[in-house]
């Protein structure tokens, strides 16, 4: 593989791990590549996938002009061709780009280069079209108002709990309210807040017949997938327009699901009841953990002023000095597992879409959804695995 200038070579698969030694442009390197996407060349040198690519660099330049499409979802434009150049702008995934190769960058003009790396020669396929039914939905937390449809563009305002708004879905569920406002639909509702005490929706208990199921972030195909089910699987939840909404933004059609399991096989076991925190920092843990209880949900909230799950468990970890990764994604990669848990360490469920904190006794504290902010509770999904950071 070639390789972008200055990438660090790092002891583990993980930006926690130490540098170790660096490699410069152009050095071939080889491996295997682990679960999370980083290349392993030996037994302590690993090296993170954005500052590679699998392209020969060579030759450096070509005159010819040529036509690339944007891979990554967000792409950054440099002033020049390198990763020390600042960046002058960003371009949306399936972008059109002209220019000519310059060390593996293509030179768009005017003082814009674009990786080689997060370009790709196949034009987007038609995507589904961006629905003109004019929808209304009502925000459930105050949450942010940005300028297209993504947590990466700037935000251009806000509304408060229970402002209704209206506005076409995109294709990746955003609400587009215009041109240049857009909320993201983890924090808007189909349903018109009461105007007094209403009784809550039925909850029915539900199991997914398909071998593999999507689970997405809202009620509908055109809402992005946020992970899968195996077939057997027991789902909770009530209904909304034929899905099956779980909580924590998470819908699964009904077009897959039974009232009758359609494996033959024993419910997994309930964790064994654990014991309670017999270190001082277990015990400063839970009661971190137990401080912010009643604090509100946002998707990518700002601790400690609102959280969304992995924000929570990195805040509750920080507080008592020790440092883990802000993401779901990442925290999974510097644990442990274990098969006893104790109160402290971390709880990922069906596999790594949802992080909280195990309390004992099949109890955790976590960041649920909008609708409960962070509670201490009974697990609600026995398809868990259990993560302890190093140090507790």
């Amino acid at each position: 593989m070639g390789q972008r200038p200055g990438g660090h070579v790092r002891s583990g698969p993980s930006l926690s791990n130490g540098v170790v030694t660096t490699k410069t442009l152009g050095t071939r390197v080889s491996g295997t590549l682990t679960s999370n996407g980083w290349l392993r060349i030996s037994s302590t040198q690993y090296m993170h996938p954005s500052v590679l690519t699998s392209t020969d660099p060579a030759p450096s330049s070509s005159s010819s002009s040529v036509t690339m499409y944007m891979a990554a979802a967000i792409g950054n434009v440099r002033s020049g061709p390198g990763l020390g150049y600042p960046v002058v702008t960003t371009m949306r995934q399936g972008a059109e780009v002209r220019g000519t190769w310059t060390n593996g960058w293509l030179n768009l003009g005017n003082g814009r280069f674009v990786s080689g790396t997060i370009l790709t020669s196949q034009g987007p396929a038609d995507d589904e079209p961006e629905s003109s039914t004019q929808v209304t939905r009502w925000v459930t937390v105050s949450a942010n108002v940005r300028s297209g449809p993504s947590t990466s563009y700037s935000i251009v305002g806000s509304r408060s709990a229970g402002a209704e708004v209206r506005g076409t879905l995109t294709s990746n569920g955003w609400l587009r309210i215009n041109s240049s406002e857009f909320m993201s639909p983890g924090v808007l509702t189909d349903r018109e807040p009461g105007g007094g005490a209403t009784a809550p929706a039925e909850t029915v208990t539900q199991y997914v017949t398909a071998s593999i199921g999507n689970v997405r972030s809202g009620p509908g195909l055109n809402y992005s997938v946020v992970t899968t089910m195996r077939q057997g699987t027991e789902v909770r939840g009530s209904w909304t327009n034929g899905w099956l909404n779980l909580g924590g933004g998470r819908y699964i059609s009904g077009t897959i699901l039974s009232s009758t399991n359609p494996v033959a096989a024993a419910p997994a076991p309930a964790p064994a009841p654990a014991p309670a925190p017999t270190t001082p920092i277990r015990e400063a843990l839970m009661e971190t953990a137990e401080k912010y209880v009643g604090s509100p949900y946002v998707l990518y909230g700002t601790p400690p002023g609102a959280f969304d799950c992995s924000s929570y468990t990195w805040w509750v970890y920080q507080q008592n000095g020790i440092n883990i990764p802000r993401t779901v994604r990442d925290q999974r990669t510097v644990v442990t597992p274990v098969t006893d848990p104790q109160p402290g360490d971390l709880v990922f469920y069906n596999n790594w879409y949802h992080v909280g904190i195990y309390a004992g006794n099949g109890m955790v504290y976590e960041a649920n959804n909008p609708s409960t902010g962070v509670i201490y509770h009974k697990m609600w999904d026995y398809d868990v695995w259990y993560g302890r950071v190093p140090g507790v």
